[in-house]
């Protein structure tokens, strides 16, 4: 429409001036002068979505001439804006493995989750020979930082803590029980006379029940402490000795290992059955599945050590014992202690030699025991009469677990 406007009104100027020129007589074309150039749109700024730029205006009629060339249009703004990338959620977290922390998940992207933290630990196995239960797993670390919209992970959660502590109670008295043989009188000797004799024999028994669940097998941990005469229970050949064939000469002065898992006691007119058995059972017995044992014997050594043997490396001789053993019971048993004398008499606690005076009578710690031996109980035990050492034997239980 402008250009029309102007085309319309060059014309009509042309005609005019040609009426002048034949006024005056004389042909005299001035040019016409050329229309400006119209200033291109700016370009639009990409935002979000990109704005096209304006268009720009077109320049203004020439005086005179042609008509003038109208300007260009602007160039329109850029292309929608790229919109941002999702960002990758995070790893899993790998779960704590016995306790161990949790690892969390992996950065979060930019708009993704952070990974989750790692699953509960597992709890800490079966308490040991202190019967403290296992401490359950740490727990897992949280996910590292969250991306730029990104949640951070959470963290694992506490693992459960051990069982077994608590099986202690299954044993009941049996745990801190402390036995003892006090002599009758004192002799110029090495042996006493026992109390309690009977036909010139002399039997103590001792019993504690077990508690526990009827039908189930447990196993029990218990420290044996004590000073004792010894006594062959037919190994080897009969029943397993712990510390097998070897020699009582051998065994530390802190006390020795003298169990025996089963034998069979000295017969009568056997060669020691004038020297006391100092036997532990069990009744009822466990299956043969779990063990072939059922009876122990807490003061054995090798038959060729046997107190008459020809080494008399043991007669008349008492000795320390300090070791510590499992074995398996069932629960609502009955754990006896049996101590047999054939000949009412004991030997006394004179120390590492025999002889008509009883001089260095021994002593062992019992320290650590819990519970601990009773107030009244000092050492070298002599029990009513002064100067007469007795022998003795004391229990701690350390560990009880339900056999798997």
């Amino acid at each position: 429409m402008k250009r029309n406007f102007l085309t319309s009104a060059g014309l009509f100027l042309i005609g005019a001036l040609g009426v002048a020129s034949c006024s005056s007589g004389a042909s005299t074309t001035t040019p016409g002068v050329g229309g400006h150039n119209g200033t291109a749109g700016t370009t639009g700024s990409a935002g979000t979505t990109g704005e096209a730029g304006t268009s720009g205006e077109a320049g203004t009629s020439g005086q005179a001439g042609t008509s003038g060339q109208a300007g260009t249009t602007g160039s329109g703004g850029e292309a929608t804006g790229t919109a941002g990338t999702t960002g990758t959620a995070g790893a899993t977290g790998t779960a704590g493995a016995g306790g161990v922390t949790g690892t969390g998940g992996s950065t979060a992207g930019t708009t993704g989750t952070a990974g989750r933290g790692g699953t509960t630990g597992t709890g800490g196995g079966t308490a040991g020979t202190t019967g403290t239960a296992g401490r359950g797993g740490t727990t897992g670390g949280g996910g590292n930082t969250a991306g730029t919209t990104g949640s951070a992970g959470r963290g694992g959660t506490t693992g459960s803590g051990g069982s077994g502590g608590d099986n202690l109670a299954v044993v009941g008295n049996w745990d801190g029980a402390l036995v003892t043989f006090p002599c009758n009188d004192k002799r110029s000797g090495y042996d006493c006379s026992n109390i309690a004799c009977s036909g010139g024999t002399a039997t103590k028994t001792t019993t504690w029940t077990m508690a526990g669940t009827a039908g189930t097998v447990y196993n029990v941990t218990v420290r044996i402490r004590g000073i004792v005469e010894v006594q062959a229970y037919g190994y080897p050949g009969s029943g397993m000795r712990d510390a097998g064939s070897a020699s009582i000469s051998s065994c530390p002065t802190a006390g020795c290992d003298l169990f025996q898992r089963g034998g069979t006691p000295m017969a009568s007119g056997g060669v020691s059955y004038d020297y006391n058995n100092y036997e532990l059972s069990v009744s009822p017995g466990v299956p043969t599945s779990v063990s072939m044992y059922n009876t122990y014997y807490l003061n054995a050594v090798i038959m060729n050590e046997n107190p008459h043997a020809s080494s008399g490396i043991t007669s008349h001789l008492t000795f320390p014992i300090d070791y510590t053993k499992t074995i398996p019971v069932m629960g609502n048993s009955t754990v006896t202690l049996k101590v047999f004398d054939s000949n009412c008499a004991l030997v006394q606690n004179c120390g590492p030699t025999s002889g008509n005076t009883c001089m260095s009578p021994r002593t062992i710690s019992l320290a650590g025991a819990m519970p601990a031996a009773p107030a009244t109980f000092t050492q070298p035990f002599q029990g009513n009469v002064t100067g007469a050492y007795g022998q003795w034997v004391h229990f701690d239980v350390t560990g009880v677990t339900v056999a798997p």
